[in-house]
């Protein structure tokens, strides 16, 4: 595994709710981790989610919309 500081990372600032944030600070609590891992493994499995989503839909047809 490269060093952290040999890999290219970005900082990103995110606006959240005082309820999501209040909720990631309950799962920071139970499983005694870090704000920062909670919300890149978020976004990690959003990427997956996504990218499921992309390969399934390649062998679609593109939409349509009709003419009203």
């Amino acid at each position: 595994m490269a060093s952290r500081s040999s890999r290219k990372e970005s900082r990103i600032s995110v606006i959240m709710t005082a309820g999501r944030v209040k909720r990631v600070r309950e799962i920071v609590q139970a499983n005694d981790t870090s704000i920062a891992w909670v919300l890149r493994q978020a976004v990690d499995r959003y990427l997956e989610a996504q990218s499921a989503t992309s390969v399934r839909q390649a062998g679609k047809p593109p939409a349509t919309t009709k003419a009203r």
